[in-house]
């Protein structure tokens, strides 16, 4: 039974729940529910029996829940699903004045979390979930279990240049709202073989950001990222960082995309040291989609993990 909801949380009902194109609706066959949070109506797929032991996906910038469907297929039949779209993402609502932070993103996981009345909840994280995972067990370590860190970050790293030109006052805008220079390249850099994404993901990855609109909360997460102690998501990013250790005494795996350019080795290799008895599988051939890459060896850890 769901807790009693959060102030400024409610269950909203979609009168026409989106309707996918056909390739990516056999991609991605799931009931949409959604809550009203901080910034509108936030997406999510639950799926698996409610008596299930929860699986909290958590994606980062630019994916959107589509990110999951494999892992979800694979473990609703034991175990109960979540996967969430952030305010901005996937299908969820866009506003365009929203705050678009790391602790604005956290409070509203923790509002899905707490109106689920999640507890024992095995947490995956990829790319910036990490952080907004991370920040989440902050506020409610309590009710996490386990954990499963896939090419993610929860603490401040090394910035490719690639990144930094779309963080650029006017310049990042344009690249990344108009020209659409970052979920369009998704399927170029986020993967080490092209040939491993199928036309159908290539569709699914790229639907919720069709239009410089959609592409505000891309933007805002590129913005986002704490570089220096003044930027204002840096003391959420420290807590974050924090955090990882209420992991240490429990079941934590990390499985890693050994050819990502962004969340390179040296990242998992942080994971590592924050996180000394978690069990490691890197994957030489993949890159920063591991879940796409690698499907079968991302569930065989998750399925290893859950009995641990």
């Amino acid at each position: 039974m769901a807790r009693p909801r959060r102030p400024g949380t409610r269950v909203v009902t979609i009168a026409t729940a989106p309707v996918l194109p056909p390739t990516i609706a056999a991609e991605y066959p799931f009931e949409s529910h959604f809550l009203d949070v901080s910034g509108g109506g936030m997406h999510y797929v639950d799926e698996g029996p409610r008596d299930g032991g929860p699986i909290l996906f958590l994606h980062g910038n630019p994916t959107w829940s589509f990110l999951w469907r494999n892992l979800v297929r694979e473990f609703r039949d034991s175990h109960r699903c979540i996967a969430l779209d952030h305010i901005g993402c996937g299908l969820s609502a866009k506003p365009p004045d929203w705050r678009y932070t790391l602790a604005a993103h956290a409070e509203n996981v923790l509002a899905l979390v707490e109106h689920l009345d999640l507890e024992r909840v095995t947490l995956v994280v990829h790319d910036w979930g990490g952080a907004i995972g991370m920040s989440t067990v902050s506020r409610a370590a309590g009710r996490f279990a386990r954990l499963l860190v896939l090419n993610t970050a929860a603490f401040p790293g090394a910035m490719p240049l690639r990144i930094r030109v779309c963080r650029a006052p006017i310049v990042g805008p344009f690249l990344v709202e108009q020209l659409n220079a970052f979920a369009g390249l998704l399927p170029r850099y986020g993967v080490a073989d092209r040939a491993r994404l199928s036309v159908a993901a290539r569709e699914g990855y790229a639907y919720p950001y069709r239009t410089p609109t959609d592409r505000r909360a891309i933007r805002r997460f590129v913005e986002d990222i704490p570089t220096s102690s003044s930027h204002p998501s840096w003391r959420e990013l420290a807590a974050a960082s924090q955090a990882i250790a209420r992991f240490v005494a429990k079941p934590a795996s990390i499985v890693w995309g050994q050819r990502d350019w962004c969340f390179t080795p040296r990242f998992r290799a942080q994971w590592q040291n924050r996180l000394p008895e978690a069990h490691v599988v890197p994957i030489e051939r993949a890159g920063h989609l591991v879940t796409e890459e690698a499907p079968a060896e991302v569930a065989a850890e998750l399925r290893a993990l859950l009995v641990r």
